[in-house]
């Protein structure tokens, strides 16, 4: 018969097993969806614990370092909605795109007519509008972003 040490996550069941075969015992994985399952042999439960006790912060920190290695899986427990890509304005829809460029252009416009009729002010006018632009713009981006 053989002591289950229970479920743990890939880089921690690595340190684990590490540890384990260093003090000398014979420890056994094996892949489940729960985490990697890891067994000793009965005769070896109690030597299994108090090493498995004794190297537990080495075991924890293998938790907190990122995988090295090939490419480290999503964690189970993020959902769906977190792994997936946020979208971008590549993949937009169109009407959405535009949307997004209908202050800026309105704003250009308006900024044209009024430089066409102002006479000896179009100067002024022309940098405080492109002024104006440029921040309309900035702010829609920082609020497309998530910054405020």
């Amino acid at each position: 018969m053989a002591e289950d040490l229970g479920p743990w996550p890939p880089a921690q069941a690595t340190v684990l097993l590490e540890v384990l075969k260093k003090a000398g015992l014979d420890p056994d994985a094996k892949r489940t969806r729960e985490g990697i399952q890891v067994t000793v042999p009965d005769e070896q439960a109690d030597d299994a614990h108090r090493i498995l006790v004794a190297n537990m912060d080495e075991i924890a920190q293998a938790a907190r370092t990122p995988a090295k290695g090939r490419g480290s899986r999503p964690s189970e427990s993020r959902s769906r909605a977190q792994r997936a890509p946020r979208p971008t304005s590549e993949s937009s829809l169109p009407t959405e795109r535009l949307t997004r460029l209908a202050r800026p252009l309105g704003l250009l416009i308006v900024l044209l007519l009024v430089v066409g009729l102002a006479g000896p002010l179009r100067l002024p006018l022309l940098v405080i509008g492109v002024g104006a632009l440029i921040y309309f713009i900035g702010k829609q981006a920082q609020r497309e972003n998530g910054d405020r």
